[in-house]
């Protein structure tokens, strides 16, 4: 794509459709699951492999699952960077991605997610 993508800030309106988006592909169950199975680790190595090792499987169930998910997921990114959805839809796989990263860049994302998600 020639001009970059701008992404927006969260707004409060978001937590809407990113709710949706979470509960489709499941992640709050497998987050449960996740929690559960992690024990307290005596050292920060062992603890940062253990939430490396959480993150991997947490975007190995996001991946696995967006396909439940793919229209509100196109809807919202499509309207965090301006676009129409079905334009969206059409970018090519490095500029979508650079909206993810864009996405997981921004300030406060976790705690919206962590709004999001309840």
């Amino acid at each position: 794509m020639e001009n970059e993508l701008v992404l927006r800030k969260l707004k409060t309106k978001d937590i809407f459709p990113i709710s949706r988006i979470l509960k489709k592909i499941g992640i709050s169950q497998h987050l449960k699951q996740l929690a559960s199975g992690i024990k307290a680790e005596k050292n920060a190595a062992d603890e940062k492999a253990a939430q490396m090792k959480v993150g991997i499987e947490m975007l190995t169930i996001v991946f696995e699952n967006l396909h439940l998910a793919e229209k509100d997921v196109n809807d919202l990114l499509a309207d965090l960077v301006g676009m129409k959805p079905e334009d969206f839809a059409e970018l090519e796989i490095g500029d979508f991605l650079k909206v993810i990263v864009k996405l997981k860049d921004q300030e406060g994302i976790s705690d919206f997610l962590q709004s999001a998600s309840k």
